[in-house]
């Protein structure tokens, strides 16, 4: 489970300095490249732009979420790596059921989840997933797929290369790996993203994924 820190990096934001300085210590004994921050806008582009992976892993209590969401999206069109969102302290299901249709985040983990769950919810987005309680998983893949119901292929006008990049990222492949199979540039693929997402209405890359299932 140990990870490079010059591959992936995770900052642990929120208002509860102390138990942020904790969890990044936590994972910095884990292997993991961490450090405790305010607020995301306290991150240097520099920091984040020679890293292959940034986590964003935010204070649900203490940050506002859209916001942050909104900066985030700003700062991935900006930088070569992947970047992520997840939201820890979130103190129910239903809160969680609304954070998972939203753009970037990419898991989310409840107030009392303990420390190696969230150590594997981490290692698994760091792989591509998306990391969210069963129960909110189940009933947001049952959302999802109704959504999906309400759009055909022939309504949708995505170009051949948009359609290669959709293939691609329907097998649960990350960015670098869409571009380094296409032989194009990250943000080149990012942007074919964010295109895609707004051709098919989708908010998030599951929706896409589960889209791309049904239409593709």
């Amino acid at each position: 489970m140990t990870m490079a820190g010059s591959e992936q990096q995770v900052f642990v934001a929120g208002g509860q300095q102390l138990q942020n300085a904790l969890l990044a210590e936590f994972l910095e004994k884990k292997g993991i490249s961490a450090r405790s921050i305010k607020r995301p806008e306290e991150v240097e582009r520099k920091e984040i732009d020679g890293t292959e992976q940034n986590l964003f892993l935010v204070d649900y209590n203490t940050i506002d979420i859209n916001e942050t969401i909104s900066y985030l999206m700003e700062v991935d069109q900006e930088i070569e790596g992947d970047l992520y969102m997840a939201v820890f302290n979130v103190d129910e299901e239903p809160s969680m059921m609304r954070l998972a249709g939203l753009p970037m985040i990419q898991g989310g983990f409840l107030h009392d989840c303990p420390q190696e769950l969230l150590l594997k919810g981490i290692s698994s987005m760091f792989e591509g997933e998306l990391w969210l309680p069963r129960k909110v998983l189940q009933q947001y893949l049952m959302k999802s797929r109704a959504f999906n119901k309400t759009f055909s292929r022939s309504e949708v006008n995505l170009t051949d290369r948009e359609v290669e990049v959709l293939k691609v990222l329907a097998t649960g492949a990350k960015n670098s790996e869409i571009a380094r199979s296409l032989n194009l540039s990250p943000h080149t693929i990012k942007t074919h993203i964010y295109n895609i997402f707004k051709k098919i209405n989708a908010s998030n890359r599951l929706q896409a994924v589960n889209w791309a299932q049904e239409n593709l």
